[in-house]
């Protein structure tokens, strides 16, 4: 009987999206391509940003599907065809220079019988899904969500470009009090995404939960144009556990209405797709040109604020991401340059934890 020397490792996240390590071959990656009409994204990640389980690089497979149920058929087939490679011969072949390295940390797997990881999470039946390549517009690389962190931090990641390049970094305590605070840019032209870096000091006067947050403001009106947030251990003093951050898509997805739309009416509608929040609840904020009043963190002030509501995740579960929607009414008797935000709030200190927005046209 053969016995395969690959280790080929699967993962079915859900009927439409498919992850497995580079010995799965490309025949079947083929195959899954063909069978649900699926475009290959291969991201290289260390063995610490997935299920440690999954050793190397992962091809990632991932698209909407326009029929789930022949997307499980498929998906079948797929495990089928997968059976067959093992059953056969696996070729020898000579390493080229395009060959995806190991990291260098992990060993080569010899003479490793052939394994199958494959699990199945439920799926909802929903309204949205994620972009596919929508990736997270500010994603923090380090430090990563439950660092343990002592002051100075330094605090990197990848932008979107902002106005002018500029970013806000912050550091707050349990109770979501402001600790330090610093505008940082970005290392790249206007204009280009590009990485940003850099340097706070804190004091705690006993180890604690806080939270990281980096966002961008609104030049208009001032307010949290996006953000996002880390949860991470306050330590007055001692060694920093500091761990990298996970490579994810956008946290909060707003798919309609799309940006700059020009929306009529008195009651608008805002969906999307989210990851999971505290009782599955997120708010909803819309605001305008500019206005005056006490100081609002996502309008800028209270008095630019037109209207406020709340929006449900659809999941299986409390606390799993999913497709949300919801309204919000207002009333405006000109043309108004608005924007619509979609934020989550911690329900610890009620602190923001991501913010997501886009801009619209209102028209009465």
């Amino acid at each position: 009987m053969l016995i395969p020397t690959i280790l080929c490792m699967l993962r079915i996240v859900d009927p439409c999206q498919v992850m497995m390590t580079p010995a799965c071959g490309p025949t079947l990656q083929v195959m899954w391509k063909a069978a649900n009409r699926l475009q290959p994204e291969v991201v290289n990640l260390f063995p610490d940003q997935l299920e440690p389980s999954f050793g190397p690089p992962i091809v990632l497979f991932r698209n909407k599907c326009d029929n789930p149920l022949m997307a499980k058929t498929f998906a079948f087939a797929f495990l089928l065809g997968l059976l067959l490679q093992a059953c056969s011969p696996a070729p020898t072949a000579s390493p080229s220079a395009t060959d995806t390295p190991l990291p260098p940390t992990i060993a080569a797997p010899t003479q490793t019988p052939f394994i199958i990881v494959v699990t199945a999470e439920p799926t909802a039946t929903a309204t949205a899904e994620p972009v596919d390549g929508a990736l997270e517009a500010i994603l923090i690389s380090m430090p990563g969500i439950a660092s343990v962190i002592t002051s100075p931090v330094t605090v990197q990641g990848q932008s979107r470009p902002t106005f002018e390049q500029n970013l806000v970094v912050a550091v707050y305590d349990e109770f979501g009090v402001l600790l330090a605070l610093t505008p940082t840019t970005l290392e790249s032209p206007a204009g280009s995404p590009g990485n940003f870096s850099t340097e706070l000091a804190f004091t705690v006067a006993s180890e604690q939960p806080g939270r990281i947050s980096v966002y961008e403001t609104s030049a208009r009106d001032g307010g949290v144009v996006h953000l996002a947030s880390i949860e991470v251990t306050l330590r007055p003093s001692g060694a920093a556990e500091v761990v990298p951050a996970e490579f994810h898509f956008e946290s909060i997805q707003i798919q309609f209405p799309a940006a700059n739309d020009e929306l009529s009416g008195a009651t608008l509608t805002v969906s999307g797709y989210s990851y999971g929040t505290f009782e599955s609840n997120l708010g909803l904020m819309l605001c305008g040109e500019g206005g005056g009043g006490a100081p609002n963190d996502l309008c800028g002030t209270e008095d630019n604020k037109l209207a406020a509501g709340n929006a449900m995740i659809d999941a299986p579960n409390m606390g799993q991401p999913g497709s949300f929607s919801g309204e919000l009414n207002y009333t405006v008797t000109g043309p108004v340059q608005a924007r619509i935000v979609v934020f989550a709030a911690s329900p610890r200190d009620g602190g923001l934890l991501h913010v997501s927005s886009i801009p619209v046209v209102l028209v009465p």
